[in-house]
């Protein structure tokens, strides 16, 4: 039975577009309350999952459930426990931002603690600017302030900060895990700048070709992840999950191999083996994932 409890449950998922899999037998849940990092180069089909996950797209395979129901037919107030920025806003360009602020306000009730500006005051737009007036970054901001601002249960984020420049791209990254941890919502953010995700986000889903390649949380990468000078011993019990320059599991590339299942009594072993190893790192491990 679906799980009402859970935000996002995708199960065996597979869409096809022009005769090619996009998404192929791809599962993963969302759980309350967690910011999830969604990496892939171009092409991995990260904007096709979000469409999916959304109902925005038909699925060709297995099933997209949000709180227990299927993501084409959600109910309008499920619905509007949903709070989405594509990456790019588009449309409405004949409003102006308090209007059009206005106008979206009467199809979703706004919380009780109306006195929360945190989104508007970050955004610090003209309410009397035309949106047709505005610059990318500026209707970036509007597009997050309409999303956040009604306090959605489920946040879904397709490259937000793209087009912000460094100063309210890093307000932002900063100010989204509070938000989402005092609202108690899961947020899942798509983005190319994994810089900005390290430090902020509980989890890491990896994809690449339609498929996840990894699956793990913070804490997990850091606790278990290592980057190795040359390939394990057979008896350290590892998964090899990426060997840069090589077939996973049968030579090193120039960047080292990537093993799961590290623990601290391996240190001594690598040393005696004369392997220089690294923490896990994101960024090199998604490259190392993904090239």
């Amino acid at each position: 039975m679906p799980d009402p409890e859970i935000p996002v449950e995708i199960s065996h998922l597979r869409k096809v577009l022009g005769g090619r899999p996009v998404l192929d037998d791809l599962s993963l849940t969302l759980r309350p309350g967690e910011i999830t990092a969604l990496l892939g180069p171009n092409g991995a089909g990260k904007t096709t999952l979000i469409g999916c996950l959304l109902g925005l797209l038909s699925v060709d395979g297995g099933t997209v459930r949000l709180w227990g129901e299927d993501a084409t037919s959600l109910r309008a107030e499920t619905r509007a426990r949903i709070g989405f920025v594509p990456q790019t806003m588009t449309g409405f360009t004949w409003f102006r931002v308090g209007e059009l602020m206005a106008y979206l306000s009467r199809y979703r009730a706004r919380p009780d603690d109306t006195e929360d500006r945190t989104w508007e005051d970050w955004a610090a737009l003209d309410p009397r600017a035309r949106i047709k007036t505005l610059s990318g970054g500026e209707r970036q901001r509007l597009a997050i302030v309409l999303a956040l601002r009604f306090r959605p249960d489920l946040i879904v984020l397709d490259e937000p900060v793209a087009s912000l420049d460094p100063q309210a791209r890093y307000d932002f990254m900063r100010l989204l895990p509070a938000y989402a941890r005092r609202s108690g919502a899961s947020v899942l953010i798509s983005s190319h700048i994994i810089s900005d995700l390290q430090d902020t986000s509980d989890r890491f889903i990896m994809m690449r070709h339609g498929q996840v390649m990894l699956d793990m949380t913070a804490r997990e990468i850091a606790a278990t992840v290592r980057r190795l000078s040359g390939p394990p011993d057979a008896g350290w019990n590892l998964d090899v999950i990426a060997a840069p320059g090589a077939a996973p599991g049968t030579a090193q590339g120039a960047e080292g191999v990537w093993v799961r299942g590290w623990h601290p009594a391996l240190d001594a072993a690598a040393a005696a083996a004369g392997h220089a190893m690294l923490p896990g790192d994101i960024e090199r491990l998604f490259l190392a994932l993904t090239r």
